[in-house]
């Protein structure tokens, strides 16, 4: 009977891990669908989200008639750069407006993305389409290439809704108005909180048109030093004149018109020697803040390469490798350490190591770019954030060996680096605000954002192990030895960013008395880091209360804890107004997606301490 039993009891333990297993790998592949959709649809288009004030493109077509001496609509004109023409006209400097000096290859490919929401358009590489804007403005000016993919807004614009993209013509009335200026000024002069819906589509679809305007005019285009220029001010070619003499403007004239003459009768020799001509007055006149050697060449290959999101994809595939060799360690090899020659282990750990190298090799890449420290923004924290998570499961996996800190660490990575493809965060590089110029940026915002990644991490792991709970069965012992070390695991993650976080802020306090005078003002960001750090020491002296000394306690409270850091970061910026957020007194909408995540935690915590509460460990007697 006894071996009847225990085989019975094995058969249970196969049967819970392989749904363990099961669920994990559907888990793995869905995500790894999803984020998939996301990179090649969404994520492109809505990671270089126009973030250009209204004031920057402030009703540029107001008072003009664009209506007569247009071509037909159907006549592409379009001329096409040699690749030489286009690594050389990529190569040039413009000045943004905000005063950052970057490759023509980053301004083209900002703009066509902000306005048709595509990294390319129709086949067309950026810096060819963004040229043709500005050399044939009248045919472009007909062409639908404004992106336009919200049903209500469509309805308002009164378009079909197979539309993607319209024209900038079709935005105006037979008296050369535009139609939508009165409904934008409505939506803009609303509050944030009552904006509906199709108003924030507007506005942003407002600025889309407006930047466009802008490039057809050649006023995004600042590609031309002002000589002898104290400021080192660029200007496009209408602004420009002014501030040239005689001679001066026979150089850029001549300059200008063998770039864009060229363009228009598809000379690429003509393109060449004007593309040469600007380049030799940039050297002339702005040799000072010119872009060239390694930065160039680090931001043009991130421009191509868009690191950020395609690495995304083999972090995921090495969490289902990962996350499929801990499950299968607890049901075939009773949870002993793998090897590091053992295949299916080391073909994960492969994958993640090298994911985790090349993403650093991008964050060092876009260091060098920026001049400085990738830390100034919203983007540039979470890229950072993402990296420290894969160090952190890395570190704790070299200890472990089971898999399972280095596969949810890859996911944890490849969702963070979701969030900051959406269009809440600028991928630009940006001058650094006047406060943040400090080496204290590094100092400071490296150990508390990396103490995220850690309590990020440990938040994950507590999830795993309530997952494993719902496994809860007599006979399972592999499955309560798993948990167990799952627990001594989540402690060591936790205890190590909770001290980071501790540190982190007790340096910002430093930081705070250099730049503000004071230590410490009770500002909202340094209010939710106190309490931050409270929840976190609560919850790792919970052990030392004997009736609370279980791995499902920690679990639990380590997968809840993570909303204050998500308060800490994220709710703080954008809903509390402080020296550290961006809110001004608003009080903005509760994204869904916050309701979505306390539906789960909920869930899984309440799921699994009922399991835990009605099964037992033990076989009953």
């Amino acid at each position: 009977m006894r071996s009847t039993s225990i085989a019975i009891d094995a058969q249970w333990t196969r049967g819970a891990l392989l749904t363990t297993t099961a669920f994990t790998a559907a888990i793995a592949i869905a995500i790894t669908l999803v984020i998939a959709l996301l990179i090649l649809t969404v994520g492109p288009a809505q990671a270089q989200q126009d973030q250009t004030s209204v004031e920057e493109a402030a009703d540029p077509h107001a008072g003009h008639d664009h209506s007569a001496g247009l071509p037909p609509t159907g006549e592409h004109h379009f001329v096409a750069l040699s690749d030489p023409a286009r690594d050389a006209a990529a190569r040039l400097t413009v000045q943004d407006w905000r005063g950052r000096m970057k490759p023509l290859d980053t301004l083209a490919h900002e703009m066509v993305m902000k306005v048709t929401k595509k990294t390319t358009f129709e086949g067309h590489d950026a810096i060819d389409l963004y040229l043709n804007w500005i050399a044939d403005p009248e045919f472009w000016w007909t062409y639908p290439v404004i992106a336009v993919r919200y049903g209500g807004l469509k309805d308002l614009l009164g378009v079909p809704s197979s539309t993607s993209h319209v024209s900038a013509a079709s935005l105006f009335d037979e008296q050369g108005r535009y139609a939508w200026s009165g409904a934008a000024e409505e939506a803009h002069r609303t509050p944030d909180r009552e904006r509906t819906k199709v108003q924030r589509k507007l506005i942003s679809f407002d600025e889309r048109f407006n930047l466009f305007y802008m490039s057809l005019r050649g006023q995004t285009l600042r590609i031309y030093p002002v000589p002898e220029d104290p400021n080192n001010t660029w200007l496009d070619v209408q602004a420009i004149g002014e501030h040239l003499d005689p001679e001066q403007g026979r150089e850029y004239q001549a300059a200008f018109a063998g770039l864009f003459e060229g363009l228009r009768s598809g000379d690429n020799g003509q393109i060449m020697g004007g593309i040469e001509q600007t380049s030799a007055l940039q050297q002339k006149y702005g040799a000072a803040v010119v872009n060239t050697g390694t930065a160039l060449a680090a931001e043009l290959w991130l421009n191509r390469a868009q690191p950020f999101v395609w690495v995304s994809l083999p972090y995921l595939a090495a969490f289902a490798l990962l996350m499929f060799a801990f499950n299968w360690n607890l049901l075939r090899r009773g949870g002993r350490k793998y090897p590091l020659t053992h295949p299916l282990y080391a073909l994960g750990m492969l994958i993640f190591v090298g994911s985790t190298a090349y993403h650093l090799f991008a964050y060092v890449l876009r260091w060098i770019a920026s001049g400085r420290a990738p830390l100034s923004n919203g983007f540039e924290s979470l890229i950072f954030i993402a990296l420290t998570t894969a160090i952190a499961g890395l570190i704790f996996e070299l200890r472990s060996r089971e898999g399972v800190a280095a596969g949810l660490s890859a996911l944890l990575t490849s969702v963070i680096l979701g969030t900051s493809m959406l269009s809440t965060f600028d991928p630009a590089i940006g001058p650094l605000v006047p406060v943040l110029a400090s080496y204290w940026l590094n100092i400071h915002v490296t150990i508390i954002t990396a103490s995220y990644a850690f309590l990020g991490l440990s938040a994950a792991i507590g999830a795993q192990t309530l997952g494993l709970y719902l496994a809860k069965g007599p006979g399972r012992e592999a499955l309560r030895s798993a948990i167990g070390r799952l627990d001594r695991l989540n402690y060591n993650v936790m205890v190590t960013g909770l001290g980071m976080l501790t540190v982190g802020t007790l340096l910002g306090g430093v930081w705070a008395n250099e730049s503000w005078g004071r230590y410490w003002g009770w500002d909202s960001k340094e209010t939710w880091s106190l309490v931050t750090i409270l929840v976190y020491a609560v919850l790792v002296h919970l052990r030392f209360i004997p009736v609370l000394r279980t791995a499902w306690v920690q679990a639990a409270g380590s997968f809840a804890a993570i909303s204050s850091v998500v308060m800490t970061y994220f709710g703080v910026n954008y809903f509390l107004s402080g020296l550290h957020s961006y809110a001004s007194g608003d009080v903005a909408t509760v994204p869904s997606w916050v309701h979505i995540g306390t539906l789960i935690i909920l869930t899984l915590i309440v799921a699994s301490y009922m399991t835990n509460r009605y099964r037992r460990w033990e076989t009953a007697v």
